[in-house]
């Protein structure tokens, strides 16, 4: 079973990610959720997880560019996968050429997940 943690402040993206997952996945799979960069801290220091799902922008002006070394810290070698509304934003490129984390569109989500991003 595979267990993998959303953050992301905007409940409604919250509602459609874990029914995207339902239908993929149907329930062989655990997906918990965290509004904020501390609570996603507080998390994986009690929480193993394999793939972190994690909102561009998590409101106060923070991007990925600020919470991934933070991520990363509390879950060394687990992927990172950024989920944006807006993949062209000039730093999510900077991240996708030096390899850091894989990045997906909102909305493709869906068609991703068909195809096996996380399989």
């Amino acid at each position: 079973m595979k267990r993998f943690l959303l953050i992301d402040d905007d409940k409604n993206e919250v509602m459609y990610v874990k029914f995207l997952f339902r239908d993929r996945y149907e329930d062989n799979f655990t997906l918990d959720h965290v509004q904020t960069l501390n609570d996603a801290q507080s998390y994986l220091s009690t929480t193993g997880v394999d793939t972190i799902l994690l909102d561009d922008k998590l409101g106060n002006g923070l991007t990925s560019v600020d919470t991934i070394p933070l991520l990363n810290k509390k879950a060394f070698n687990v992927p990172i996968i950024v989920i944006s509304k807006d993949i062209t934003a000039k730093h999510l490129r900077d991240r996708m050429r030096l390899g850091l984390n894989k990045v997906i569109d909102k909305f493709d989500l869906k068609a991703q997940l068909a195809n096996g991003v996380f399989d």
